[in-house]
């Protein structure tokens, strides 16, 4: 065997092995989404079954119909879906006016220092802060409404969408276009508004998007104690304290599947602006 032909030989085995770890990644990841689809179509009888089955004797749907009855879902996820979409409009509106701003009218000394109290405000867990966090929303009668808990998301949203923001505005956008819409006469709020902004969508969407799904249950679970004002994580959580996690089992896990719907469906339709986003963020040329 020639130095040409083993080399080949190595290549391909680096291509095979490649698809496998990525196979066994992805089984690792799905599996949990799995088991929960596997569990909400089993019947009721196979539920709790030991030893567990990889797969239904039969496929019962009358867990999608229960679900509606035994938990109020659908309050849930407006709660959930009115709260996420506040504080990302909210984080990103922010986010983008600080980053821009940090970007280009900030020395790089001082960016720098910028970056690393944001940075360091991203390491301080989130716990330590909540019993001062829930007195200052208490003082202020916050608690048990859905501004309390936006302030909640956006104050620990922001930094890092800010970082994110800032690295795409400075890697997306030659100052070239901004000092030609100057020299045309536009005035440092036009060049943002008219030139900056509509370049920066995919940024943007990556920003909203994470800002989206960093809304945290234990900051609802503080902040709320009104069922009608819960969302989905502190419903589902409280449904499971009530009834226990053994008897409700299947339905617990059709909510966790109904709930994780409208996730994908955003993720389907803006992953080519996420990628484009972080792509464009992560490299500075």
């Amino acid at each position: 065997m020639n130095a040409k032909t083993k080399k080949k030989i190595q290549k391909v085995w680096k291509v095979i092995w490649h698809y496998i770890s990525l196979l066994l990644i992805s089984c690792f990841v799905l599996l949990p989404y799995y088991w929960m689809i596997v569990t909400a179509v089993k019947p009721t009888e196979e539920v709790m079954q030991s030893p567990a089955t990889l797969l239904p004797s039969r496929l019962s749907f009358t867990n999608f119909t229960k679900v509606w009855s035994s938990i109020p879902l659908a309050t849930y996820m407006k709660n959930s879906m009115v709260v996420s979409l506040a504080a990302t409009i909210v984080s990103v509106i922010f986010a983008t006016l600080c980053g821009y701003s940090i970007s280009r009218y900030i020395r790089k000394r001082a960016q720098r220092v910028s970056f690393v109290i944001m940075l360091v405000s991203q390491l301080i867990p989130g716990i330590v802060t909540m019993i001062s966090l829930y007195f200052i929303m208490f003082n202020m009668k916050l608690t048990n409404t859905y501004v309390g808990l936006v302030i909640a998301y956006v104050v620990w949203a922001v930094p890092f969408c800010t970082l994110m923001i800032k690295s795409y505005f400075d890697a997306a956008i030659p100052v070239a276009i901004e000092e030609s819409a100057r020299i045309d006469g536009c005035s440092n709020f036009g060049i943002f508004w008219r030139v900056c902004l509509p370049i920066s969508v995919p940024g943007i969407i990556s920003t909203g998007i994470f800002a989206f799904i960093t809304n945290e249950y234990m900051w609802a679970s503080i902040i709320l104690s009104k069922d009608k004002l819960k969302p989905v994580s502190v419903g589902i959580y409280d449904f499971i304290g009530q009834y226990s996690a053994n008897t409700k089992m299947a339905i617990t896990m059709t909510a966790g599947i109904i709930i994780t719907i409208p996730a994908i469906i955003i993720f389907a339709f803006l992953q080519k602006y996420l990628i484009s986003g972080l792509s464009a963020g992560a490299v500075k040329g």
